[in-house]
């Protein structure tokens, strides 16, 4: 790859993070069924455009340096800050890998099961890091516990969403990025 691809690539991707971090600024805790809040973002998009586009690696890395600037500038350096990171990073390393598997397939259905499937393992990683952090902070756990279901859900239609939209914008994106 020639250098000026490698900068492009480096930008694309700096950028990518930067829209992470303003995306989940604005993001919307409500109270939800059942007891507890629920996070709605739509953070985890240009972690997954940057997976699709440039692979895990690089999805991983988009996922990491945004969450890790988004958990500096909303929580500050913490001692579980990088259990907080770890499920955008994740994001993005098995978006990469299962668009890879499913042979960069566009089609809503299978992007449905792609997000799908990687929605529940952030899921899985952020309910292992609330976990960690109540038990370091000595607070309950059992509230977040009991929202798991509707982080789930959450989780679930957010994913079926950026199945939908991911399609009719990742070739404009591929078009304007010249990669």
């Amino acid at each position: 790859m020639n250098t000026k691809k490698q900068i492009v690539k480096i930008c694309v991707c700096a950028m990518l993070s930067a829209f992470y971090v303003g995306l989940d600024i604005i993001a919307v805790s409500v109270s939800a069924p059942f007891g507890g809040t629920i996070k709605i973002s739509i953070s985890g998009l240009p972690v997954i455009i940057a997976a699709m586009i440039f692979g895990p690696i690089w999805g991983g890395a988009v996922g990491f340096v945004g969450a890790f600037l988004g958990q500096l500038i909303t929580f500050g350096m913490g001692t579980t800050t990088l259990l907080w990171v770890l499920p955008a990073t994740l994001r993005g390393i098995i978006m990469g890998f299962l668009f890879i598997l499913f042979k960069y397939n566009l089609k809503p259905y299978i992007l449905c099961v792609e997000t799908v499937i990687s929605s529940l393992i952030v899921t899985a990683a952020n309910t292992f890091a609330m976990y960690v952090d109540a038990k370091v902070y000595k607070y309950s756990f059992l509230l977040f516990g009991i929202g798991l279901v509707n982080r789930i859900v959450v989780g679930i239609i957010t994913a079926v969403a950026f199945a939908i939209i991911l399609p009719i914008i990742l070739p404009y994106i591929k078009k304007i990025i010249k990669i």
